[in-house]
């Protein structure tokens, strides 16, 4: 592969970005399970029925915009929000639109919902609420998938995060717990919020005092400056994106970006590897261990030194302790369809008689690494897309590898991390496989077993991969000892 094929490879770290930016910014929308939809009606103020638009910025460029409108709708109402941006990927210009529908009733319980990401590939998902169900579909040129998800409670559609502080009192101090559901990756999660201080801010020309309210979501900060009546005078989201309160015709004027995603949130290495690492030492620092998976397997971290070695395939030496079990990595999910008529009948194609695991490990370990063309993809990947589009980038070879691995009966799971390339550490996914033990494979840059420059942060589905960013643009990572 060559040297521009290797780094279109880190384009992956997208995914990780695109879900967390659809989670910090629907939660203006996000789905409430906490507040008495009664107790809205009393505390919504009449800035929050307008139209509002902010421009979106990363590291000062302009990049995009992002419009939300409540209106009436059939003794409900309808809450909308269009976000679009354009990004610099590799010196090519990506362009990201979502738009995002809720209908509630006239409590501002939520009906239904829409979602749409119009990217590389579009993908539409929608939603339902059925007594105690939230029936979700998905749907992409090439596939559909269902879900159904048990609801704790009966779901409001919480305006935003305002109504709450509104309700119990803008003042500094005031901490509190909200639950939500991410559209993009449909999971319950817990966000906490809190009012840290109140001082001068300026918004579209004008200097007023707006309270400073923190929020956390898996690990990763961000921060909103509200007036006293609740309007949103600006957002700081991770990684540099911050949204800024404008007119709607200063707003949708979109530059052209010049900054390189995929280098500003590369890390920088202290050491040279060769191209074939098959042992690593690293000292990690800037970043709280807490939810990541750095122990297990081909890694051991002592304190903060970490210690990576190539998997030797015929020695199990290296088995992951306390396994519970593995039927966890050979279920279908959403986007690993696992058990999908196309994915099954090609995971038969490509194995054909191989009774030999880790044999036929290896077989659709070349076949995805051959047959799947190596680009920027910005996305949420699904296998059966993979598999007719045959395209993309880390993302989309892991998922398709991980669910042709399952269909195949090899305990399958996805890694996501660091991996090592001129100088920098980039973000990147693989999938690890359990023959005997957990050995890492790389069918994107074709490796197999993946280099010990493969350092796993956590692992999991589309669900955990927000977590990553706690760890952009604070991890710091030297070189000790290779060879």
């Amino acid at each position: 592969m060559t040297i521009s094929g290797r780094k279109i490879s880190y384009a992956g770290i997208f995914i990780f970005w695109f879900v967390t930016m659809a989670v910090l910014l629907f939660r203006h929308y996000g789905l409430n399970q906490n507040i008495a939809p009664a107790a809205y009606k009393t505390v919504i103020p009449d800035e929050l029925l307008e139209e509002q638009w902010m421009g979106v910025y990363y590291k000062g460029e302009k990049i995009g915009y992002a419009g939300r409108k409540i209106e009436k709708k059939d003794e409900g109402y309808k809450v909308s929000e269009l976000l679009k941006m354009r990004l610099n990927v590799m010196d090519t210009q990506k362009e990201i639109e979502t738009i995002t529908n809720a209908f509630l009733d006239s409590g501002l319980r939520l009906k239904s919902f829409d979602f749409t990401l119009k990217s590389d590939a579009n993908m539409i998902i929608r939603g339902r609420v059925e007594d105690k169900n939230l029936n979700v579909e998905i749907e992409t040129p090439g596939a559909k998938s269902e879900k159904v998800i048990r609801l704790k409670d009966s779901l409001s559609l919480n305006l935003s995060v305002i109504p709450d502080i509104l309700k119990q009192g803008l003042k500094t101090g005031k901490k509190f717990t909200m639950a939500i559901i991410d559209p993009a990756t449909l999971t319950q999660e817990n966000m906490f919020i809190e009012v840290t201080g109140k001082g001068p801010i300026t918004a579209m020309g004008i200097k007023q005092d707006a309270f400073k309210v923190k929020g956390e979501f898996k690990g990763t900060e961000f921060f909103m400056w509200l007036t006293e009546k609740g309007e949103v005078l600006r957002e700081e989201s991770p990684m540099g994106f911050t949204l800024i309160k404008e007119a709607k015709e200063n707003a949708v004027q979109i530059e052209r970006p010049s900054l390189d995603f995929i280098a500003q949130v590369a890390v920088p290495f202290n050491l040279k590897l060769p191209h074939d690492t098959n042992y690593l030492k690293v000292m990690l620092s800037g970043i709280d261990f807490k939810g990541l998976e750095l122990e297990g397997g081909r890694q051991h971290l002592k304190g903060n030194m970490l210690e990576i070695r190539k998997e030797e395939i015929q020695d199990s030496k290296f088995k992951i302790q306390n396994l519970k079990s593995l039927d966890e990595y050979l279920k279908e999910t959403m986007f690993i369809q696992s058990k999908n008529p196309q994915i099954v009948s090609m995971a038969k194609e490509i194995v054909k008689y191989e009774k030999d695991k880790l044999k036929a490990a290896r077989l659709i370990y070349e076949w995805v690494y051959k047959n799947i063309e190596k680009v920027p993809a910005i996305t949420i990947p699904m296998a059966t897309e993979v598999l007719k589009t045959r395209r993309g980038d880390c993302n989309e070879h892991t998922t398709l590898y991980t669910a042709l691995g399952r269909a195949a009966g090899i305990p399958t799971r996805i890694a996501l991390g660091l991996t090592y390339k001129d100088g920098f550490f980039y973000y990147h996914a693989w999938p690890e496989i359990f023959v005997k033990q957990w050995i890492a494979v790389d069918p994107t840059l074709g490796q197999f077993p993946a280099d010990a420059a493969h350092i796993r942060l956590i692992t999991g589905d589309i669900d955990k991969q927000a977590q990553i960013l706690s760890v952009v643009g604070k991890i710091k990572v030297e070189g000790m000892e290779y060879r």
